[in-house]
């Protein structure tokens, strides 16, 4: 007699970590990017974090961080593949040897409003699709990328992205332009805010920079990127538009060919087909 399937676990290295800090400056970005979240980390292994934070790319304890409800007032697990994929031990490995590539590279804190801004902006604008898509695209073109400077959602992209996969890419996360409800200004303490930035902005760095990795896991320039496939989007935009019903609209997205990686946001690994909601962490597994 086969035995029973097993429920997939709540977290596996590999999954991603949405957080909602309880911070003024998690506020303005879940607003910023009407998000439920505010923050991404990466599961490396069984009991490690690893993320960019103020301090720079740093790792901490994964039992520490899911019993972090005085920072933390959400954190939900994403897997890729699906809540009951996964990766296969060689797809891990290349995420495990990108992601720990990047220690001790810097947090651009200093380019947090420049980034705020342009995501305020593709997001709050209330245009017709086939504008927003392309302004979200011009606005990527905008922000400029620096290889040793990451926030915590550009970590996780690159770090997939970039992973040494045969082929190259192959765990590259699809970002698509999702609709989402307009999320009211939050209530911040501006003194609060200040103190928060200040506080963030000399505090020591807890790593010291990283020997410079081979160029092959530090450089987008060296994946293959799949040309995309124009006519293809503008029939999606169509579709999409000329959609009558819900179930039709949600079936009907619209695919970011060229994220800049700066500009990509914990939410849109929410809405990645790439991922799939594995568990709620916290307030409780």
């Amino acid at each position: 007699m086969s035995q029973p399937a097993l429920n997939p676990p709540p977290v596996l290295p590999g999954d991603v970590l949405l957080h909602m800090g309880d911070g003024e400056i998690s506020k303005l970005i879940a607003w910023a990017s009407n998000s439920l979240y505010s923050h991404s980390a990466l599961v490396l292994d069984a009991e490690t974090v690893i993320e960019a934070a103020g301090s720079g790319v740093r790792t901490t304890a994964l039992a520490q961080r899911l019993a972090n409800s005085k920072e933390f007032s959400l954190i939900d697990s994403y897997r890729f593949g699906g809540a009951k994929g996964g990766l296969i031990t060689a797809q891990l490995s290349a995420l495990q040897t990108q992601a720990k590539s990047f220690l001790g590279d810097a947090y651009p804190l200093d380019e947090l409003f420049e980034l705020g801004v342009v995501c305020a902006l593709r997001s709050k604008l209330d245009w017709p699709e086939p504008l927003k898509w392309l302004l979200r695209i011009a606005l990527d073109h905008v922000v400029h990328t620096d290889p040793t400077k990451m926030v915590c959602s550009e970590f996780i992209y690159r770090s997939y992205a970039e992973a040494p996969t045969n082929p190259a890419g192959a765990l590259r996360p699809t970002i698509e332009v999702v609709e989402a409800p307009q999320r009211p200004f939050p209530d911040i303490s501006w003194l609060g805010l200040l103190k928060e930035y200040e506080e963030a902005r000399h505090a020591a760095p807890r790593l010291p920079p990283a020997p410079t990795a081979a160029p092959a896991l530090r450089s987008l320039a060296t994946q293959t990127v799949v040309a995309p496939d124009i006519a293809a989007q503008a029939e999606h935009i169509r579709q999409r538009r000329s959609a009558t019903t819900a179930n039709t609209l949600a079936t009907v997205q619209i695919v970011d060919p060229w994220p800049n990686p700066a500009t990509v946001t914990p939410q849109d690994f929410a809405d990645s087909p790439s991922f799939g909601k594995a568990a709620r962490l916290l307030p409780s597994i």
